[in-house]
């Protein structure tokens, strides 16, 4: 029985599709490899075009280059093929394209964001972060450089150029693309914009790109997300900044307080209990996966860590929960010591959660402790992020594992990601389908660093495991 029986019936069919049965229907897509290879100035000239499109989310003022890079994402979806639509909500509009088959053995929804994050120019090689450039490098082929190119511009790319080869081929599969554009602030309406399409979007499995291998030389998938929680501590303790020598010793000094209570969050348990550490599997994944250390040292340009035990480190980002501090603002910070008590300050903190940990139970927690310590002290909890447990078998699973053994020559290893994805966990409930992850991004891409980039030979290996991955899951 077809997989995509049990979501439609024959009636959409007729209604959506026209006459069913007059396509042929394809086995494999011809001539991959030379289609694969022959599509780089394709490519390339796509993701210059997303990359241009300044789809920042955080901090945004106004919706025109988002909604402008949306538009053009459309037309890009249109000329290759699918019919394509903007999906509005509250906020920005997501983008849909569907390639559609009139007698589909699968439905198969494929899950990028076009958003990214803000580009500090000062920190980049790039005079400007969203002007495209490009390198010859002689082990990956071509380098792309500019925010976006990898999270997650570039691997939504390698999908939609995938779907629009099996639809030219007849391959009996419907894809559906689906591009948000406010991942990067947490998906607070993506619910809505599947919600509005939940018909459209019934389908066997999602697959989402947005996440990275350990090891160039590795082929990984993800099956596993943390969640998350962020937080914003704030603390007056007086209507302006004072002389120390006037007031020092007998004036609260909020800086200082709001220190010493991220030290004692840092040492509370709180946060820490409900983990189930990972299977015995799981970690023979992570020591497979090529994990080095040095190189993901220099990748991030990390000096100093808290371990240089190799397994260590990838249980500490991969496997379990974490508290961090991201800023403290208040008082001087300027150059030399000014002198004087601040009135007024402010901490940023954020909790990365792993599956079978609640991100609200820990918010609750946390406000409780906060306020026991001080109760002065203000806490606005924001950013529940959901952690997921992805799958670890079932036939798109094995497809996945087989289309990247195909696309690289290597078999695959498991492993879990540090980061979060909010849409995950809402296309898994609204859709009801398991989120399964074929990652394309590596550490030195940059995620969310100045000199982002993506390179060809990732490319590749998306198009051709994608293809490869729609050719299995039509049959």
């Amino acid at each position: 029985m077809p997989l995509i029986e049990a979501f439609t019936n024959g009636n959409r069919f007729a209604t959506e599709r026209g006459s069913v049965g007059v396509w042929a229907v394809g086995k494999t897509i011809e001539d991959l490899g030379a289609r694969v290879n022959e599509s780089e100035p394709w490519f390339r000239q796509s993701l210059r075009t997303l990359v241009e499109h300044r789809t920042v989310s955080p901090g945004k003022t106004g919706d025109a280059e988002i909604r402008a890079g949306a538009e053009a994402a459309r037309r890009m979806m249109e000329e290759a093929g699918a019919q394509a639509e903007l999906v509005e909500c509250r906020g920005t509009p997501s983008v849909l394209g569907r390639f559609l088959h009139p007698e589909p053995q699968a439905h198969i929804v494929i899950y990028n964001h076009l958003d990214v994050q803000p580009a500090d120019p000062s920190g980049w090689t790039q005079a400007d972060p969203f002007v495209m450039g490009v390198r010859a490098d002689p082990e990956r082929g071509w380098l792309y450089e500019g925010r976006g190119t990898t999270d997650d511009k570039g691997p939504g790319l390698c999908a939609v150029r995938a779907a629009s080869w099996a639809a030219a081929a007849r391959l009996p599969i419907d894809v559906s693309i689906l591009w948000e554009t406010e991942e990067e602030i947490g998906s607070p309406n993506f619910a809505e914009v599947v919600q509005s399409r939940r018909g459209q979007l019934a389908c066997t499995a999602v697959i989402v790109s947005d996440t990275i291998w350990p090891s160039g030389s590795q082929p990984a998938i993800s099956i596993g997300l943390r969640g998350a929680l962020h937080a914003t501590l704030r603390l007056r303790t007086a209507g302006k900044a004072a002389h120390s020598g006037l007031v020092g010793g007998a004036a609260r000094n909020p800086v200082r307080e709001l220190a010493a209570i991220a030290t004692a969050i840092h040492r509370a348990r709180f946060w820490q209990e409900g983990v189930i550490p990972p299977t015995r599997a799981e970690l023979d994944g992570f020591l497979r996966s090529g994990f080095d250390l040095e190189h993901w040292k220099h990748a991030h340009d990390l000096q100093l860590v808290e371990t240089d035990v190799p397994l260590e480190v990838m249980l500490r980002i991969w496997a379990r929960p974490t508290f961090e501090v991201h800023g403290l603002a208040g008082g001087y910070t300027g150059p030399g010591v000014k002198t004087i008590v601040p009135g007024d300050a402010e901490l940023k903190i954020s909790f990365r959660l792993v599956p079978d940990q609640d991100p609200h139970t820990i918010g609750r927690a946390l406000v409780e402790l906060v306020h026991a310590l001080d109760p002065a002290v203000e806490v606005d909890v924001s950013g529940f992020l959901q952690p997921y447990r992805g799958p670890t078998e079932g036939p798109v699973h094995e497809a996945i594992a087989t289309a990247l053994t195909e696309a690289t020559g290597c078999n695959p290893v498991s492993v879990r990601e540090g980061g979060s994805i909010g849409a995950v966990p809402i296309l898994a409930d609204l859709l009801g389908v398991p989120v399964h992850f074929l990652p394309l991004s590596l550490p030195e891409h940059g995620y969310h660093a100045p000199n982002e980039r993506f390179d060809w030979q990732q490319a590749k290996v998306g198009m051709t495991a994608f293809a490869k991955l729609l050719e299995r899951l039509a049959r």
